[in-house]
């Protein structure tokens, strides 16, 4: 006889509500009529489908994962009653499927065990995907409103300015120091660990008071928001096929903003390609002229072209991830092949900090063999999907997101109330100084409109600043989920995974790893 367990949530009460003595009556009348044996009941009473984080649903799922349940269907009386979002169902009938258990909605015709029912199941997941891709697409259009304009998208103030009223201003002190960057780099021998040696010799900080790294360095000569706009660095990232707006705003002062190049967590790899890039006029001037930056970018384009030196190359599993804990660095991969006495050959593979390459003032450098950290790191991740209660504090940080976002929308519904009220103020006035023939009047009136226009410009950049957040915290919302099934692919298939594979996995579930002399602390991204 096939087996069954019930599930069963209940809102808090209200009239016509299904309590769940109907909804286990109903199930149990269900499995007589189909001759199953209903095994087992987990009941949530008083908690929302809104969110998947209730005590007997979280309970039931670690017991299917760890296959302490023999059961062949998991029941319930209305697909509400399981879960609302679409993307909870999807991620929850994955597990479903990976312990091969059916998913039955009695009042609804929907069994998984059958044709229709998985029909219906592959819909459902169909639209789980729409709804990232609406969410992608709804960041995409904030990009492109923001590239039109050529605005800043706001963080850490770049070093170079400072951050005023009336947005970035250069920093004539800091200034300087990017445009020795750039001349330093494009000297025959010029190289980011040149430069990076002898900005740190010479104890200038970076903008958080930090010693340069060459990296950092690099994104600072790559970075277009230091060259002055015209129309031969227009030209340049055309070539290219990146799009660049507000070509109207060129004055032969303002400088450039890129947009849309970093992916988002749940994207494989860092950077999008180039043609997916957005360039913009932006509001702020520039630093370093477009011949300077164009001569810089051909000459980093011909080094990255370079065929890499022995021993060096992105081949390590915990590329990009692990760090030095001593100066904070990248710990690069590197590998060798040594001939024995025997005439045999050994390879040979560690991570070594790149702190070293910007002097001993900065960092005399940790190393370590690849394999040790690599299986330091893989153990961690396999302890932390055993771990009880993983589930719950993804869910916390679920809800505190959806939390925050409900917040921002109050609030920009309080906005959207003043904003109305100040239209019709304005609009009040507007009337009036139609009827008026007073000069006195009409210059009294006319200053008061020009307090609601302030007033409502005010407003306007608060609510768009507030729309930014509530679709940054959406997709990170989004992100946790991702979070959750990269977690699960990994329990379930890392072994298996081809290098590649593997490593990209790694990266969209770990933020950054610090070794310590033989000791590794994991950051993940929750």
């Amino acid at each position: 006889m096939k087996k069954a367990i019930a599930y069963i949530r209940v809102s808090k009460a209200r009239d016509g509500m299904i309590t769940q003595d109907t909804q286990l009556e109903k199930i149990k009348q269900y499995c007589k009529l189909q001759d199953i044996e209903l095994i087992d009941t987990y009941i949530d009473l008083d908690y929302s489908g809104r969110s998947s984080n209730r005590p007997a649903f979280q309970k039931l799922f670690q017991n299917i994962k760890r296959d302490n349940l023999d059961a062949d269907y998991l029941m319930v009386y209305k697909l509400d009653r399981f879960a609302r979002s679409v993307t909870d169902f999807h991620n929850y009938m994955k597990v479903l499927d990976r312990h091969e258990v059916n998913f039955v909605s009695i009042t609804q015709q929907f069994d998984t065990s059958t044709p229709i029912g998985r029909l219906i199941r592959n819909i459902l997941v169909d639209f789980a995907q729409f709804e990232s891709e609406m969410t992608s697409e709804r960041v995409k259009d904030n990009l492109l409103r923001n590239a039109a304009n050529g605005q800043w998208n706001g963080g850490t103030t770049p070093y170079g300015y400072r951050l005023t009223d009336e947005g970035l201003e250069i920093n004539e002190k800091e200034a300087e120091i990017i445009k020795q960057f750039y001349s330093w780099y494009l000297e025959p021998g010029g190289s980011l660990n040149q430069i990076a040696q002898r900005v740190n010799k010479a104890k200038i900080k970076s903008s958080n008071g930090k010693t340069w790294a060459p990296s950092r360095i690099g994104e600072v000569l790559a970075n277009p928001l230091y060259c002055i706009a015209d129309q031969e660095v227009i030209a340049y990232f055309e070539k290219q096929d990146i799009e660049v707006f507000n070509q109207e705003a060129v004055d032969g002062k303002k400088a450039l903003l890129r947009y849309n190049r970093r992916k988002s967590r749940n994207e494989v790899g860092a950077l999008r390609d180039k043609s997916k890039w957005l360039i913009a006029v932006a509001e702020h001037n520039g630093i370093v002229s477009s011949d300077l930056y164009i001569k810089t970018q051909r000459k980093r384009d011909r080094r990255a072209n370079r065929p890499s030196r022995a021993g060096t190359g992105v081949k390590g599993l915990l590329a990009y991830l692990l760090k030095c804990s001593d100066c904070g660095k990248a710990m690069t991969y590197y590998s060798s092949t040594k001939t024995l006495a025997d005439g045999s050959k050994k390879n040979y593979s560690y991570y070594k900090c790149r702190g070293r390459n910007m002097g001993e003032m900065v960092c005399k450098g940790q190393s370590t063999k690849a394999e040790y950290a690599e299986n330091l790191v893989i153990a961690r991740l396999k302890e932390l999907c055993k771990k009880d209660n993983l589930s719950k504090e993804i869910g916390n940080l679920k809800n505190e997101l959806q939390e925050s976002i409900t917040l921002l929308e109050n609030k920009a519904e309080e906005i959207n109330a003043k904003l109305k009220k100040v239209n019709a103020e304005e609009k009040n006035l507007i009337s009036k100084l139609k009827k008026l023939s007073s000069e006195h009047l009409i210059t009294i009136i006319e200053e008061e409109a020009e307090e609601l226009a302030t007033k409502r410009n005010k407003l306007e950049l608060e609510l768009q600043s507030i729309d930014s957040q509530i679709l940054e915290h959406s997709n990170e919302l989004y992100s946790e989920e991702f979070l959750r099934s990269q977690l699960d692919l990994f329990e379930d298939n890392f072994d298996t995974m081809n290098f590649e594979d593997q490593r990209n996995l790694l990266q969209s579930i770990i933020k950054k790893i610090n070794y310590d002399q033989g000791k590794v602390d994991i950051e993940y991204y929750f």
